[in-house]
């Protein structure tokens, strides 16, 4: 029986609940687990047993799971208190969400099922900027060679969605797929013989993402396990495929937006609590100092502007979603110009806000034990994965010209 509006909505109000709670706990140890840097295993413990890898699984066969839009609120919730599992819990919505995007139902209900029943969380390498993998065909399926740098939460993962450049050779799995010099998605068992993660990301922030490198040396792909062709680029790919890459940049905005209200929120209590009064000021609490009333109140119009940007690009993003196969170029465009148009905002929403608190706080609060800078550390490190200059361009190409954004790498 299909669930009704009233019995949707009180499910999703539970699942956000749960992030609620997830966020509270991340938040009692985040500046320890911060400051200790290497692998999440507690976050992806915990990420695991709150059951919101699952969010868009649909609980019964031929139901709906959640829509995207509970994905990146829970995203939001999460970064107000710890970024990196933030990132984890967006990402790995996004590598397994695209493996439906190809023809291959059976390999994306499989991802599925793994996910809710046996807990998979999953992990991805394919940043486009480096190198490319290579796939060896071998007996039904392939054999993973080469390395990529930057491969977030696959040190973690229990799959790895990869992508390679099939070589010459023979075998069914490969001449179904692509031919040769073509490329092919499939999904590496997190833990096979063959993979290696060499547990180096030391980033000035996000320090607890596992985003470091990982190297395939022969890793096994069986048949079952290859998702499909990826498109060349001399290929179109359909609108509804291509929604993958703004998939990516709008859980970048609600990464951002979170950042900046727990900063905000952080912040406030302790000018509220901790916080001197300038000399000269007139006042006797900072709370009172009309300069940091005005500057509080910049910051969170800010911070307002970018929620209420994210909102919108967020239900563009669950329309969009929910055309499917009859999403239009057009419909794809604006939906893309959306989420731009929110990671503009959010993006100097972030910096400035993480930045300016410390105008508000004080010098003490700059204690190493504070943890206040972590949330400048992680909007810079994170704001840095693709140049804001290309979304200003997108969007002033759309004001200037009414040209909509195109498929492509970062759009």
């Amino acid at each position: 029986m299909t669930p009704t509006f009233t019995e949707r909505s009180a499910g999703t109000a539970r699942r956000l609940a749960v992030a609620d709670d997830l966020a509270a706990a991340l938040a009692d140890d985040v500046v320890g687990r911060d400051a200790a840097g290497s692998a999440p295993a507690s976050e992806i413990a915990l990420l695991k047993e709150s059951g919101l890898l699952g969010l868009l699984v649909p609980e019964e066969r031929g139901g709906a799971g959640e829509p995207w839009s509970t994905v990146l609120e829970a995203v939001r919730i999460l970064a107000r208190a710890d970024a990196s599992a933030a990132m984890l819990l967006g990402y790995h919505h996004l590598h397994l969400w695209r493996l439906s995007h190809y023809d291959n139902p059976a390999l994306a209900e499989r991802a599925q099922r793994g996910t809710t029943g046996e807990g998979w969380f999953w992990g991805g390498a394919s940043n486009p900027r480096d190198p490319g993998l290579v796939l060896s065909p071998h007996e039904d399926g392939f054999l993973v060679r080469g390395r990529k740098g930057f491969a977030t939460g696959a040190q973690v993962a229990d799959r790895i969605v990869v992508s390679g450049t099939v070589e010459g050779g023979t075998g069914s799995a490969a001449q179904g797929a692509a031919e040769t010099g073509g490329k092919v998605m499939v999904v590496v068992d997190g833990r096979a013989d063959g993979v290696r993660h060499a547990d180096d990301w030391n980033a000035l922030g996000v320090r607890r993402s596992a985003s470091g490198s990982v190297e395939f040396d022969g890793a096994r792909v069986p048949a079952d396990w290859v998702v499909g062709r990826v498109p060349s680029s001399e290929e179109s790919a359909a609108p509804y495929q291509s929604l993958v890459v703004p998939g990516f940049q709008i859980v970048f905005v609600h990464l951002y937006v979170g950042i900046a209200q727990g900063a905000l929120a952080a912040a406030a209590g302790y000018t509220r609590t901790k916080s001197r009064p300038w000399t000269g000021s007139g006042v006797e609490s900072a709370d009172q100092d009309p300069y940091i009333l005005e500057a509080y109140g910049d910051l969170a119009a800010q911070t307002a502007a970018a929620d209420a940007l994210a909102e919108r690009a967020r239900a563009a993003f669950d329309r969009a979603v929910g055309r499917g196969a009859e999403l239009t170029p057009d419909e794809r465009g604006e939906t893309a110009l959306a989420i731009s148009t929110a990671k503009v905002v959010a993006q100097r929403a972030v910096l400035d806000v993480t930045t300016r608190i410390y105008d508000l706080m004080g010098a003490r609060a700059t204690g190493s034990g504070a943890g206040f800078d972590r949330y400048w550390r992680d909007a810079r490190t994170h704001t840095l994965h693709d140049p804001i200059a290309y979304k200003l361009r997108e969007v002033g190409d759309h004001a200037l010209n009414g040209t909509l954004p195109k498929p492509g790498p970062y759009s």
